[in-house]
């Protein structure tokens, strides 16, 4: 099986809306918990053997895919890529889940094995890891003088270089938190270690992000 990308749903296209933000306090918001809600309804008919429903589900599936390989891979086209053989693999796999509420756990899990794949094969990459949060972050704390053109590609170049140096461990967990929005707990249970681990793995990723900046000049 194979999903035809096309210029009108392609999931980079899919999404450009605006996404579902977590709510006040890092809790899902009601957006997210609607679209958890459809996500699992359509994998529970497709479980059951309504294949019409995956042509709804391949969209939404494909999105999550894409949103979280390109916070990681900061290619569109590889994280099209990616998005794409997450579906597939879903598609050819799908019945194995046991039961809706492990599907989400299972297919971060495809999307992470991916983008760790797409690590081993390219040790660097050429475009620059955006994350608007970090660059506004920065801006609020310098008012007086708002980042420039050249400041906001250095600090997206520092970003990537910083990314780039974490080990896939400390990786992913950093873009399951930051990115994803997901809770400790559930990040535990997608990479199958204790909590205590997510904390840790997570402090860890932060520091040295934080010091590779540093170093960089950038104080945010």
């Amino acid at each position: 099986m194979r999903c035809r990308l096309t210029e009108r749903d392609s999931w980079a296209n899919v999404s450009r809306g605006k996404g579902a933000r977590p709510g006040p306090g890092g809790h899902p918001s009601p957006e997210r918990l609607e679209a958890d809600r459809k996500l699992l309804a359509l994998v529970e008919r497709v479980r059951t053997g309504d294949m019409g429903a995956f042509e709804e589900l391949a969209p939404l599936a494909g999105r999550m895919a894409y949103h979280l390989a390109l916070r990681s891979v900061a290619d569109p086209n590889t994280a099209e890529d990616i998005a794409q053989e997450a579906v597939v693999r879903l598609h050819a796999h799908v019945h194995e889940i046991e039961g809706v509420g492990a599907f989400k756990t299972w297919f971060y899990r495809i999307i992470l094995n991916l983008v760790n794949d797409h690590f081993r094969r390219y040790t660097r990459r050429d475009t620059a890891f955006t994350t608007l949060e970090e660059i506004r972050s920065l801006e609020r704390k310098t008012r007086d003088e708002p980042l420039s053109e050249m400041e906001r590609n250095s600090l997206r170049d520092a970003l990537q270089d910083a990314l780039d140096s974490l080990d896939e461990r400390h990786r992913e967990v950093f873009l399951l938190k930051e990115v994803e929005g997901l809770g400790h707990g559930e990040i535990a249970k997608i990479l199958d270690v204790p909590e205590g681990t997510v904390w840790s793995r997570l402090s860890y990723a932060r520091r040295k992000l934080q010091e590779k900046l540093r170093r960089k000049g950038f104080t945010g």
